[in-house]
């Protein structure tokens, strides 16, 4: 008879995996604070996000190529501790342009650590697909809190205030680390020989991978600035505020969908349906300039991200269930992450927010492609692996 979920489990693993999420949870809103406190241009503070985003997925993608050998737990203690130092450095160094710029990247290299052991940390049990709903629902939940509340508390804050907590959360995260899995079992000589270079090499891997990139390429195009846009729009802080908040709890229903409907209808007809949804939300922002609009494109935004997230992990763990596919696919998205602020930077030059919208349509795109070819190509779920 199969065990139930561990959830209880699952819901420390999600709590470390949100935390290390934090710079991008509340991208906008740390954007819209680095500018209008810390006095930095859109540019400088796009690049600071694509920075830590880049440290992330630099330390992420080493970590690929050894997860049947690494101990999790370690190496989420060691990432936490480096991420504490970066964010306290980064919040002295607000206004020291290239010290603080690789306060963050620095801070990035920790961060990404410990999110790629959280990740990783799912396939090691059953029914990881509904623990990888519990994840991104309280990504979600975390995100429209925090989306509300640093633009309204953004004057008492300021940019300083803003990495202590970032501080204080990685120190949170550290206190639930030893909750984390130690190195990765291999049950029986099929598995031993399947190493982490053999799995990462397949069509399957390759395009899963280039499309959860793309996906998270896109959606931190759009997501950098959407809060620009609606201060473009003539819209004050508390509004946008109540729509971003909007957007971001809409899609706890979207995470959590998954934990209800499993894979009873595969992985691709909901990464179709969901990718097209944020299409739509795009094209209502660039179409509705009010606000009913921005709301409503926001709401799909939120809703589709949140929804293709753990389809997209539940794809990428089934090809290996010790971490190698998700571990490269979670820092690689993460890349994808330090791309899009940066495209997005390059694209808004002289204010034109719809220019970062079609950029992340064509993008969008590409990422869907990337799936149907990993659909078409999938092999054989690969061996389990024991805790």
């Amino acid at each position: 008879m199969r065990s139930a979920p561990d959830y209880g489990r699952f819901a420390v693993f999600s709590l470390i995996g949100t935390v290390t999420l934090m710079p991008l949870l509340v991208l906008p809103a740390m954007v819209g604070v680095l500018v209008d406190q810390a006095g930095m241009s859109d540019s400088i503070a796009g690049w600071s996000a694509s920075l830590n985003f880049f440290g992330a997925a630099a330390i992420g993608l080493a970590m690929a190529f050894r997860m049947h050998h690494l101990s999790l737990r370690q190496v989420a203690v060691a990432g936490l501790v480096i991420a504490v130092v970066a964010d306290l450095a980064s919040a002295a160094l607000v206004g020291s342009g290239t010290a603080f710029l690789a306060a963050r990247l620095v801070a990035g290299v920790g961060l990404g650590a410990a999110y790629v052991c959280a990740a990783s940390a799912f396939p090691r049990y059953e029914d990881y697909d509904r623990g990888y709903g519990l994840f991104v629902t309280l990504q979600f939940i975390v995100s429209g809190v925090g989306l509300y509340l640093v633009p309204v508390f953004s004057d008492e804050l300021g940019a300083r205030g803003l990495f202590v907590v970032f501080a204080l959360l990685d120190l949170l995260a550290l206190s639930f680390a030893r909750g984390l899995p130690g190195k990765a079992g291999a049950s029986g000589d099929a598995a031993r020989k399947r190493t982490e270079m053999g799995i990462l090499l397949t069509l399957a891997a390759i395009a899963g991978i280039a499309g959860f990139t793309l996906f998270e390429a896109a959606n931190n195009a759009q997501f950098t600035y959407i809060e620009r846009f609606g201060v473009a729009q003539g819209l004050d802080e508390h509004r946008i505020g109540i729509a971003l908040l909007f957007a971001s709890l809409i899609g706890i229903p979207g995470a959590f969908a998954i934990v209800l409907l499993g894979h009873r209808f595969g992985t691709l007809r909901p990464l179709i349906a969901g990718i097209s949804l944020a299409i739509a939300g795009l094209l209502v922002l660039m179409a509705a300039p009010s606000y009913a609009g921005y709301v409503a494109g926001g709401c799909c935004l939120g809703f589709s991200w949140a929804f293709c997230l753990p389809y997209i992990q539940s794809l990428l763990a089934d090809l290996d269930r010790r971490g190698s596919v998700i571990a490269a696919g979670t820092s690689l998205s993460t890349l994808g992450s330090a791309v899009g602020p940066g495209l997005a930077a390059t694209a808004v030059a002289g204010g034109h927010y719809a220019r970062v919208f079609m950029l992340a349509i064509l993008i969008f795109v590409l990422a869907l492609i990337g799936f149907v070819i990993s659909a078409r190509y999938r092999p054989v779920p690969g061996v389990a692996a024991a805790p």
